[in-house]
């Protein structure tokens, strides 16, 4: 408890520069824009012609400037996050408060970005003399790349519905922390207790955004002899 009465001491004053951060960044909502969602969801965006906004929370997060994330970090900076989304400090993001979150903070997570390659699903004739239940192959379901996943370095579609372990649409403090503990399992990759930027995966969409244009010129049709 009184770690976690810290973190929260800490993420008080980190959730200031977020709300900072989140306002300031409002109006750079249209299409077309590098989006970078961090992992407790909360979104950076740059213009086209800058550096892919991942750097930017790192920058955030990284609290001593030593180039990692320490565990603590990590906490510090998604309570500071679900405190700015506590509207009305009761220590839970309630559907209100996700709502908001959803159509202001962050709306890119209700539509799907255009520049993002989705996985190609292979049209197939069902085969009557196959057992489906004994052929998990066949009709195969294709998950596509949705919501926050697109800007995300892990998969979750929607954060904060994510970190609610128990279903009953809101998200306490406490799921929170554990939804964090997760998370930040997931990002150090090599467990040892600090994520350093290298580790970090392309997102989708800055795989999009750095992936060779083709400029190939198309071919002529040719008539006559």
């Amino acid at each position: 408890m009184r770690f976690f009465a810290a973190t929260v001491l800490l993420a008080l004053t980190a959730g200031a520069a977020a709300t900072q951060n989140v306002m300031a960044q409002e109006a750079l909502v249209p299409a077309g824009l590098n989006v970078f969602f961090s992992p407790a969801g909360q979104p950076f965006r740059a213009k086209g012609s800058e550096a892919y906004p991942k750097a930017t929370w790192f920058a955030q997060a990284d609290g001593d400037k030593d180039g990692k994330i320490s565990h603590d970090e990590f906490l510090v900076d998604s309570m500071a996050f679900f405190i700015m989304l506590d509207q009305n400090k009761d220590n839970v993001v309630n559907s209100p408060e996700n709502t908001r979150y959803e159509t202001q903070i962050a709306p890119e997570i209700t539509r799907v970005d255009p520049r993002i390659r989705q996985p190609k699903v292979f049209a197939r004739a069902p085969d009557p003399t196959v057992d489906i239940e004994n052929n998990p192959a066949q009709n195969r379901y294709v998950k596509s790349v949705q919501g926050a996943s697109q800007y995300s370095l892990i998969d979750e579609p929607q954060p904060i519905r994510a970190a609610d372990s128990n279903l009953d649409f809101k998200v306490s403090d406490v799921e929170w922390v554990a939804a964090s503990e997760q998370r930040f399992g997931i990002l150090d990759a090599n467990a040892d207790g600090g994520i350093a930027l290298e580790e970090l995966t392309k997102t989708p969409a800055q795989a999009a955004a750095e992936a060779p244009k083709n400029d190939k010129p198309k071919k002529k049709r040719m008539f006559g002899g």
